[in-house]
């Protein structure tokens, strides 16, 4: 006897309709198909004409920035993998290095001028973890909190921060590129959400921190990479008087073009401190940024509430380059 199996080509990974409207704080279920009759969403373009396609990865890809140590042969944690960015980049030298997405600014800032090298400690992925927030404000370093949405702790350790007189800001989730496999969790904003589900949505994560004087982007590969993505974030933040932070998740981020045409202040991310969880290598890191901030006026460093981070940071403020000022995001002040 002889048998025929016919295969169908598997569903589209993004939903259609139902997904667009999902709650602020739940946790987005992948859809096993389209609704009979519903075209499932298409993938927005990246911006900029002519950027190169950032390549679809395995993993949340975290950029090195252009100083940073060479990543793992195997990523510790999927959520920390590091991605190369495109070979060649418009308008610069047929070099990644050029591009100034990639570590920050590439030539100073014109409000760090006369102000010396400074450097700001961010640390994401707050609110799960009451003790170990209480453990990095009590560190002899200013440290700004990206504190996540819709945690168990997020009002009790934004309420204690500002307390403390503590930075705080919104660590917004966005949709990864390894979406459905890596969910960003409750109050993720999607590609496919139009412009009011993304603002609703975003809104609703702020009034939950009214703490926060900006917001940073936790995951979001997918996301900062879509110009109507950002294009709708920016109104939010700019009628609240907030700024971006854009963490570089990404190589063709469509954020920093988003805010300046928004008149939003942006701000970018310098260097990952802890894709690789041991100390001594996240010294390295904190090492790393400090020659960055010397070297561009700024260095925005960002780190997770890990033990081996927190063991880092004491570490390093007992034997920090002095010539380097530790401020916050305020006293920093935006790019633009």
């Amino acid at each position: 006897m002889l048998a025929v199996v016919l295969f169908r080509p598997f569903p589209p990974l993004w939903g259609g309709k139902g997904q667009a409207t999902a709650k602020a704080g739940e946790i987005r279920r992948p859809a096993t198909g389209p609704a009979k009759g519903d075209a499932p969403s298409a993938r927005p373009q990246t911006p900029a004409a002519g950027a190169s396609k950032q390549a679809d990865l395995p993993f949340e890809e975290h950029l090195a920035g252009r100083e940073s140590a060479p990543p793992p042969a195997t990523p510790v944690s999927e959520m920390r993998a590091l991605v190369q960015p495109p070979a060649t980049l418009p308008g610069g030298n047929g070099g990644a290095a050029a591009d100034p997405r990639l570590s920050g600014p590439v030539d100073p800032v014109p409000n760090d001028v006369g102000k010396g090298p400074r450097m700001v400690v961010v640390i994401d992925d707050i609110g799960d973890n009451p003790a170990m927030a209480t453990n990095l404000m009590e560190l002899p370093i200013p440290v700004t909190l990206a504190i996540l949405p819709h945690r168990p702790r997020t009002r009790a350790v934004a309420a204690q921060a500002a307390a403390r007189g503590i930075e705080v800001i919104l660590h917004q989730p966005m949709q990864p590129g390894s979406y459905p496999r890596v969910n960003p969790g409750p109050g993720a904003v999607f590609t496919d959400m139009d412009t009011a589900r993304i603002q609703a949505t975003l809104s609703e994560n702020l009034d939950e921190l009214p703490q926060a004087i900006g917001i940073n982007n936790h995951m979001g590969s997918e996301f900062t990479s879509s110009a109507p993505g950002m294009a709708a974030v920016m109104p939010v933040l700019k009628a609240r008087g907030l700024f971006f932070m854009d963490s570089v998740t990404s190589a063709v981020s469509a954020a920093p073009e988003a805010a300046r045409h928004a008149g939003v202040p942006f701000y970018r991310r310098a260097v990952f401190l802890d894709n690789v969880r041991n100390t001594r290598t996240i010294l390295g890191q904190l090492k790393t940024a400090e020659r960055h901030a010397i070297k561009h006026g700024r260095a925005i460093a960002i780190g997770h509430p890990y033990t081996e981070t927190l063991e880092a940071l004491k570490l390093w403020a007992k034997e920090r380059d002095p010539r380097i000022s530790l401020v916050t995001l305020r006293t920093l002040g935006p790019e633009f």
